[in-house]
């Protein structure tokens, strides 16, 4: 009688062994957090490994200027004064980029009557201002020490006319590309004078 009880107890520890098991792997299985994105994007994320920066013209009435093809165009909101011009593309990245250009008719002829200037003048903690030398002009460029990623913004002017030159986003090589657009953009910059 002492055989069959203890195979019985044999076999009843090993299949409470095996749902235990079994049990833990379920319940680590539904307890792990998936790895999706709380922002779907619609776009197919295209392979870094392909991440080429070929400059495309972009040219109108006021300005050209080079930016990297693999960014798109979009289709930017009616330009109300003192905008008078502006080009928006974006580029679908872990974060996406973003580009975006706007054209200002000041007739003081300074920044000084540019709020969008004004309000990084008077936010330093917020936007660190730095000098660049594009084409023999001295160009200033704001950086929002706040966020994570790239967002600059670069003041140009030519007579009555400013612009800024915007660009934000993130790559998982980190700013360089970003920052190589934005020299692309700025190094390229031409004021068209048909205005």
């Amino acid at each position: 009688m002492a055989k069959p009880h203890k195979r019985f107890l044999t076999v009843a520890i090993i299949l409470s062994v095996i749902c235990i098991v079994s049990l833990a792997v379920i319940d680590k299985k539904w307890t792990q957090p998936i790895a999706t994105s709380a922002v779907t994007s619609p776009y197919t994320l295209p392979k870094q490994a392909s991440l080429t920066l070929i400059p495309e013209n972009y040219i109108d009435n006021y300005v050209s200027f080079d930016y990297p093809s693999i960014m798109t165009a979009k289709k930017p909101p009616q330009p109300t004064l003192p905008v008078i011009d502006n080009a928006t593309f974006s580029y679908p990245d872990d974060e996406s980029w973003l580009l975006a250009i706007a054209v200002y008719k000041i007739p003081s002829g300074n920044f000084n009557n540019n709020s969008a200037y004004q309000a990084r003048i008077v936010n330093p903690s917020v936007y660190k201002l730095s000098q660049s030398t594009i084409n023999g002009i001295s160009v200033p460029i704001f950086t929002n020490v706040t966020v994570t990623g790239y967002s600059r913004v670069a003041f140009l002017i030519s007579g009555d006319y400013q612009a800024t030159v915007s660009l934000i986003g993130d790559d998982i090589n980190g700013v360089t590309p970003l920052a190589n657009t934005m020299a692309m953009v700025l190094n390229s910059w031409q004021w068209q004078g048909s205005y």
